[in-house]
C-alpha cells in the first residue's frame, strides 16, 4: 500500500503538471478603452475630409494599426444603426431595428455592462440623442429602436457615470414640454441620483460633479465632440479600476443621408479633433486602448475626379445652414456659397438652379458635390466595409480584415472585461 507521504507527493506533482499544461490566462493589456464610432463614416468620407483638410492624413489615419470591418446584420446585407450598434456593443449579430437583443429576443450583454460589472467607470457621448440607436445599444435593450420612451428610461438608470447627448424631450413629461406620456421626469430622477445636469457648452466647462449628464441643443452654445470627450475623460480617468467610454459622431450619417459633402466633411473633422485629443491623452496616461470605426457607410459616396476635391477646402457650414441664410428672394446665392463653401465663382446657371429649387439645401449640396467631383449612389446605408484604426495596448489586434463583431470582443479582452458571453 502506498504511504500517505507518497500520496501527498503524487497529488502535488499532478497539480504542478496540470498547472503547466493548462492554457495560460492572458493578463489584460490595458485597463481602459475609448471607442469612437463615426456613424455613416465610410472610407470615402474619410478620404474626402483628408483632401478638404489640405491633404494631410487625419489623426485617426496616423494611428499605428488599421484594418477594415464588414457590417452586415443577421437578416440581410445592409445594416441599420441598431444592428450595427448591437454588433459593436455585444459582439453578436442581430436583426435591423433591434437594440442589444438577439433575433430570438434574448437579451445580450454589452461591453459597457461588462465594464461596470468589473467596477470600471463608464461613459456615453453622442451627437445624437441618448436614446439614439447607437448609444442605446451599449446601455439598453429593446426589441425595436423606435421604443424611444422606454430606451430613454433605461438609459437614465444605466449607471454610466457620464452621459452626454442632444435634446431632452424623451426625458421629460408632456407637462414640462417633453414627450413622455407616463408623467416621469427622468432629468429630475437623475439629479436625485447624484448627477449634475448641464445644458450648454459653458455649463459643461464649469461643471464639477463626478456624475455628469449633458443634454444640449443645436446652436452656438452646443459643445463640440472634443469638449464632451475632454470633460468625460477628466472624470472617468479618476477611477483606479479604469474605464470604458463610447463616443458617437452621429452627424456624418445625417449629412450623408442628405448627400451633403460639406456637412459630412465638417462632421468627420469634428470627430477627428476629439480622436486626436483622446489619443494624446492615451499616450500620456498609458494603459488606454483607443479604437475608431464606423457602424456603416451612408450615401454610397464615390470620388469621380480626385483633382476636384480641393473645392471642399473652404467649407465652413453644412448645406442646410447655407440654405437657411438665403434671402426670401434667394438673390444672395453667390454670397452664401462664398461664406459657407469658399466658392467665389458661382456661375449664373448654378445660382439660378439654387434659386428655383424646391429644396435649396439639396441644390446647394448637389452643386458642391459636382464642384468636388463627387457622386452619391443612394440616400441610404450601404454594405461598404468600414475602416478601423487603433492605438495603445492591444491595438495590433485591429489590423487586417475584421467583422464588426470582432471589435468589442477584442476590446473586452484587452481591458480584462471579456469574454463577451451571454
Amino acid at each position: 500500500m502506498m504511504s500517505r507521504h507518497w500520496l501527498t507527493r503524487l497529488a502535488l506533482t499532478a497539480a504542478l503538471l496540470a498547472a503547466l499544461i493548462a492554457p495560460a490566462v492572458a493578463a489584460p493589456l490595458a485597463d481602459s478603452a475609448i471607442l469612437f464610432i463615426g456613424d455613416g463614416m465610410g472610407p470615402v468620407q474619410i478620404q474626402v475630409t483628408r483632401a478638404a483638410s489640405g491633404g494631410d492624413r487625419l489623426a485617426m489615419e496616423t494611428l499605428p494599426f488599421s484594418g477594415f470591418a464588414t457590417t452586415k446584420p443577421a437578416n440581410g446585407d445592409v445594416t441599420d444603426s441598431a444592428a450595427a450598434g448591437t454588433a459593436l456593443a455585444t459582439g453578436h449579430k442581430t436583426n435591423n431595428g433591434m437594440i442589444a437583443m438577439a433575433p430570438d429576443g434574448k437579451r445580450l450583454t454589452t461591453i459597457l455592462e461588462r465594464a461596470q460589472a468589473m467596477y470600471k467607470a463608464t461613459g456615453i457621448i453622442t451627437t445624437d440623442s441618448l436614446w439614439g440607436a447607437t448609444p442605446a445599444s451599449f446601455a439598453t435593450h429593446a426589441e425595436n429602436r423606435g421604443m424611444s420612451a422606454e430606451i430613454a428610461a433605461q438609459m437614465s438608470r444605466s449607471g454610466a457615470q457620464v452621459m452626454m447627448g442632444f435634446w431632452k424631450d424623451q426625458l421629460l413629461p408632456a407637462s414640462a414640454g417633453g414627450k413622455r406620456t407616463d408623467g416621469r421626469d427622468l432629468i429630475a430622477e437623475m439629479q436625485q441620483g447624484g448627477y449634475q445636469v448641464v445644458y450648454t457648452r459653458d455649463e459643461l466647462a464649469a461643471a464639477r460633479g463626478d456624475k455628469l449628464v449633458g443634454l444640449f441643443d443645436d446652436g452656438e452654445q452646443a459643445p463640440s465632440v472634443l469638449d464632451m470627450v475632454t470633460a468625460a475623460l477628466d472624470r472617468l480617468s479618476r477611477d483606479p479600476q479604469g474605464f470604458f467610454l463610447i463616443v458617437e459622431g452621429a452627424r456624418v450619417d445625417w449629412f450623408s443621408h442628405d448627400n451633403d459633402p460639406a456637412g459630412a466633411v465638417l462632421a468627420v473633422r469634428e470627430l477627428d479633433a476629439a480622436v486626436s485629443s483622446a489619443t494624446e491623452f492615451a499616450r500620456r496616461r498609458g494603459k488606454t486602448l483607443v479604437v475608431i470605426t464606423a457602424d456603416h457607410e451612408t450615401g454610397g459616396l464615390t470620388v469621380m475626379d480626385g483633382s476636384k476635391l480641393k473645392a471642399l477646402a473652404g467649407v465652413t457650414m453644412p448645406s442646410s445652414d447655407m440654405a437657411a441664410k438665403l434671402s426670401k428672394e434667394r438673390d444672395n446665392v453667390g454670397e452664401v456659397l462664398r461664406l459657407g463653401a469658399g466658392i467665389a465663382d458661382v456661375t449664373a446657371a448654378e445660382a439660378d438652379n439654387v434659386r428655383k429649387a424646391q429644396d435649396p439645401s439639396a441644390a446647394i449640396a448637389g452643386l458642391i458635390s459636382a464642384r468636388a467631383g463627387l457622386s452619391w449612389s443612394t440616400g441610404s446605408h450601404t454594405a461598404t466595409r468600414v475602416r478601423v484604426f487603433a492605438f495603445g495596448p492591444g491595438a495590433q489586434q485591429f489590423s487586417g480584415d475584421l467583422d464588426n463583431t470582432d471589435i468589442p470582443k477584442r476590446i473586452a479582452d484587452s481591458i480584462g472585461v471579456g469574454p463577451l458571453g451571454n
